[in-house]
This record gives C-alpha cells, sequence and structure tokens, in this order.
C-alpha cells in the first residue's frame, strides 16, 4: 500500500471517530427536566373525625343505654338461640302488659325478638370475626338437637341497673342441653381471651323490658305472670326444636347447624 493511501485511510478513521465522539458529547449535554413541585392543599377547612366523636343517644332506642362505650373497629357479639314469635305467647304478653300498673308501663317496651343467650356481649376486633366464627363451627359439630320449652317466668336486671326483664326460663330438661352448648362456647371464647358466660347461668328468653331497675316492682306480680303461664302458654305451646345456634358480631349474623 502506497503511503498516500495509507494516510488517507487513517484521515477516515480519525474523522469516524471524531464524529462518534461528538455524537456523545451532544447526548450527555442535553438538559435535564427540571421537576415541577406541587402545590399542597390546604386542609385547614377539613374537620377531622376520630373514634371518639361517636355520640350515644339512648333517646333514639327508647332510653337503652350501651353497656360498653363505643370503638370504632370493635364489634360487639354474642351467641344465642332464635325463638319464634308465636301467636300464643304475644297473646300472653297483652296479658301480662294489662296486668301491671299505669307508672311501669311507662317505663315498659316489648322485646324486638325472642331469644336465648349462650354467652355474654363481648367486642371483637374485625380481623378475629372469621376465625372466631370458624372456631364456633368446630365445636358445635358433636352436639345433637334438643326440645325446648318454657317452665316459669322470671324476673332480671342487667349488671349496671339499667333495664330490667321479664321473661321466661327453660325447662329442666332444655336447661341440661343449654348446659352443654355453653360449656362448648366458653371454650371458643377463652381461646379468644374473651368474657366466658355465668358461672350459673339461668337460660331464658326476654320478653318485655323496662328502663332502670324495676325488679322489687316486677317482683310483686311474679305470682300472677306465673298463673298466667300455666293457663296461657305451658298447656298450649308447643315444644320447638333446637336444631341450629347463631351469633350476632355487628351488623353480621352466622348461623351453626346441630347434629
Amino acid at each position: 500500500m502506497s503511503v498516500e493511501n495509507c494516510k488517507s485511510s487513517l484521515s477516515i478513521i480519525k474523522e469516524y471517530g471524531s464524529s462518534t465522539e461528538e455524537s456523545d458529547c451532544e447526548e450527555n449535554s442535553k438538559p435535564v427536566p427540571k421537576k415541577t413541585k406541587l402545590n399542597l392543599p390546604n386542609l385547614s377547612n377539613v374537620p377531622v373525625v376520630t373514634s371518639e366523636l361517636y355520640l350515644d343517644e339512648p333517646e333514639s332506642h327508647n332510653g337503652r343505654i350501651r353497656s360498653f362505650p363505643h370503638v370504632r373497629g370493635n364489634w360487639a357479639s354474642f351467641v344465642y338461640i332464635k325463638y319464634p314469635k308465636e301467636d300464643i305467647l304475644q297473646k300472653f304478653i297483652n296479658k301480662i302488659e294489662c296486668t301491671i300498673n299505669r307508672d311501669l308501663k311507662e317505663f315498659c317496651h316489648r322485646q324486638e325478638d325472642f331469644h336465648i343467650s349462650l354467652s355474654k356481649t363481648v367486642v371483637l376486633q374485625y380481623h378475629l370475626i372469621k376465625p372466631f366464627s370458624k372456631s364456633l363451627q368446630e365445636v358445635f359439630t358433636d352436639v345433637e338437637g334438643f326440645e325446648l320449652e318454657f317452665s316459669s317466668v322470671k324476673i332480671y336486671c342487667n349488671e349496671n341497673k339499667t333495664r330490667t326483664f321479664i321473661a321466661l326460663e327453660v325447662d329442666y330438661y332444655a336447661k341440661k342441653s343449654l348446659l352443654q352448648l355453653c360449656q362448648k362456647v366458653d371454650l371458643v371464647l377463652k381461646e379468644f381471651k374473651l368474657p366466658l358466660f355465668y358461672e350459673n347461668p339461668s337460660f331464658h328468653a326476654s320478653i318485655l323490658w323496662f328502663i332502670g331497675d324495676r325488679k322489687n316492682e316486677l317482683t310483686s306480680y311474679l305470682e300472677k305472670f306465673n298463673v298466667l303461664l300455666r293457663e296461657e302458654v305451658v298447656n298450649s305451646l308447643q315444644p320447638v326444636f333446637v336444631d341450629t345456634l347463631n351469633c350476632k358480631i355487628g351488623n353480621k349474623y352466622y348461623q351453626y347447624s346441630l347434629n
């Protein structure tokens, strides 16, 4: 190769290299766009709502007072047996209302539904609802259904002395089955570190309730109530076969089948 050709080739290589370097510099020298800062919203006029702002209003639900304060995220829960609203019981309640004096009637309210409690009202957090319900289903799998009847009228007052109840106590045979169920429920309550049911429970279905502690006043009518029960209910009301249990957790309802 001649000297002139070599110089020509080196010239081409030099020009190519020079062109590449210039290209890289041009790419690297492009200006980086600045990030635009967003203006923060003005939240000075936005009200902040906290869980402590819940206000209980007894007058909106017939004077009932909550047994424990409302806290967001806590769900009031209890296990129970639902009892049907028989026409015979409705007539019996009418007669009881006619028996009590006018002063007591001012504080009297009909029970919205009939049920027999198998637990106290306890507090569950949301993330415990499903495992709690699953545990209940598991402990009830080997429990047989049974017949339920009522034997007497009883007067009860709640622990806070804010309400008094006229209730029907279950009979001896149903009580044995209910005690077995309560032991099962207590196992689940203990598992979740919740308060157990009463040590010597009196299983009953409340039919009327009164604002305040009216136990002494209503006890004076107890003999009349029991006479009415024997005359109007015991011989006419058919036993109810219990084959399902219920659990209310906040606004959710769960049902469990017995064998």
